[in-house]
């Protein structure tokens, strides 16, 4: 059945476990950009990567809602849903900054490392969710922007500043890359407050999931082919799935993630869950580095302190930050 908004007022107590789910779906992220990575050496295009990781992901989400009458319902409840003004248009749009974030995911960790990809992208993340909770784009409400709120958003930047200054000629970080990672992580942090309201109001995540993969889908799909009718670039299909699993593994990550973030916004609030996903992301980012090494990894002291710094913006911001009421 579909959720009114005098739901929200139970589900605004944090539990350990939502914490648990979004920290393990937020380091499964980084292994998701490690993934991507490998695939796009494959097609050699993001936009084709990203095609793979949202057809796969809607196939995987549509198929969970054919499996139970119950999500069925949800998902085909959305059209009325909009119709009596408890859901937006606008609302249907979160699959796009997810789209945008893949699209570009896998080229930018090639020239910056899944470290610093990780955090810069989480200072944009926590910037950007601010914004989310002090308009109440997210299905939690509106939230006020707290001097400890601020606090962290800035010490969180600071700790961006030392991880991608002061590398030496060999691993000169390209700042350009690190400004478009911070954009790509100020913009991504509104999905889960659009997807949250999906699954508030139609009572299923699942139903929330598909709509963001179709969304996604659409925006990539119609750049894709609309870049190469204009300029058409060389790009190679993925070998099948049972070729080579591994290279596939982005669009369940990016399920699970989206699953997960659907589900917690409304519990957590946008800018709990994205504190709480900068821990993940940082913890997975420095694990992928050190597991998968790319050409611009370099795990440097100034890199490591950088992180250091912007989980303690994030344990700072946790203990002055309230859910709403």
């Amino acid at each position: 059945m579909p959720h009114n908004s005098s739901d929200t007022a139970t589900s605004h107590r944090i539990k350990p476990s939502h914490i648990t789910l979004t920290f393990i779906a937020s380091v499964v992220v980084s292994a998701q950009s490690t993934v991507n990575a490998a695939m796009n050496k494959i097609t050699l295009d993001p936009l084709v990567t990203a095609l793979t990781v949202f057809i796969t992901g809607l196939i995987i989400t549509a198929a969970m809602t054919a499996a139970k009458p119950e999500i069925r319902k949800a998902f085909l409840s959305v059209p009325s849903l909009m119709r009596s003004g408890q859901l937006k248009w606008w609302h249907l749009l979160g699959g796009f900054t997810g789209a945008i974030f893949v699209a570009v995911q896998s080229g930018l960790v090639s020239v910056t490392g899944v470290a610093v990809f990780t955090v810069s992208v989480v200072a944009g993340q926590t910037a950007g969710a601010l914004l989310v909770d002090k308009y109440g784009i997210g299905p939690a409400g509106k939230q006020a922007i707290t001097l400890g709120r601020v606090g962290s958003s800035i010490l969180g930047v600071i700790g961006v500043v030392i991880a991608v200054t002061g590398g030496d000629a060999k691993h000169q970080i390209a700042i350009g890359g690190v400004i478009a990672c911070f954009a790509i992580g100020f913009q991504v942090c509104v999905q889960p407050a659009l997807n949250g309201q999906i699954a508030q109001k139609s009572g299923e995540a699942i139903a929330a999931t598909l709509v963001n993969f179709i969304a996604g889908l659409g925006l990539v799909a119609v750049i894709f082919l609309g870049t190469q009718l204009i300029n058409p670039a060389q790009f190679a299909w993925p070998p099948a799935p049972w070729q080579n699993p591994a290279v596939w593994l982005g669009g369940p990550f990016s399920v699970f993630f989206v699953l997960t973030a659907a589900r917690m916004a409304s519990t957590l609030g946008v800018f709990i869950f994205t504190l709480t996903s900068v821990l993940g992301q940082l913890s997975g980012a420095i694990l992928m580095d050190v597991l998968f090494p790319t050409s611009a990894t370099n795990l440097s002291l100034r890199l490591l302190l950088g992180v250091t710094v912007t989980g303690a913006a994030v344990v700072m911001a946790s203990l002055t930050s309230k859910p709403s009421k």
